[in-house]
């Protein structure tokens, strides 16, 4: 039952749903954090952030196998993960640079930037040890709304406390299912908040 509930969490938190996630609730929920859009061009923006966030990594971690680079879709090794972050990487910067033109959030906008970073960062990374992509992920949420708080002044702290939480319920889910070890949980969480509080201070 447990490992049935952790890999339920592994599926909600997926590392290529949070880019997804982050911008419906900029959209719907944040509206001071985003220009004011018509509902028709969010509906618009959702769709093109998926198709390049989501599906397209998807698409091409799933060639990957068929060219037999990795082993399977839902499980990569260590080495295995080179390929499927160098798409991530590609597409991510992607949507940075189709989305930049438009000025609707700086902090989406950077979170595309920063999210690339990670990727190539991880990347490197997964040459060396293995490392929670859930927890970068997840990680860089914190830091995204720790920065932005930080350098604008704006109190964001339920964010931060709502993605303090997933982390803990995303690192309980990896570890239930055998997938890290607590150090690997520990180190990703660590990478993404700390790479992206910064770079948003930075940037």
């Amino acid at each position: 039952m447990e490992y049935k509930i952790a890999r339920g969490f592994s599926v909600l938190l997926h590392p290529l749903l949070i880019p997804g996630y982050l911008l419906t609730y900029l959209l719907f929920f944040r509206f001071y954090l985003i220009l004011s859009l018509p509902a028709g061009f969010k509906w618009t923006l959702l769709a093109l952030v998926g198709f390049t966030t989501l599906l397209m990594p998807l698409l091409f971690t799933w060639i990957f196998q068929r060219l037999r680079l990795i082993s399977s879709v839902s499980r990569l090794g260590r080495e295995e993960r080179v390929f499927p972050l160098l798409a991530v990487a590609v597409f991510y910067y992607i949507t940075f640079y189709l989305l930049k033109g438009i000025h609707f959030s700086a902090i989406f906008s950077f979170y595309m930037l920063d999210l690339t970073i990670l990727a190539i960062l991880t990347l490197i990374i997964s040459f060396y040890r293995k490392i929670s992509i859930y927890l970068i992920a997840i990680g860089s949420i914190t830091g995204l709304f720790a920065g932005f708080s930080v350098k604008y002044g704006i109190n964001l702290n339920p964010e931060i406390l709502a993605s303090v939480f997933a982390a803990g319920v995303a690192g309980f889910a990896r570890l239930a299912a055998t997938d890290h070890k607590p150090s690997e949980i520990y180190w990703g969480y660590a990478l993404g908040a700390t790479v992206t509080a910064l770079l948003a201070n930075l940037v």
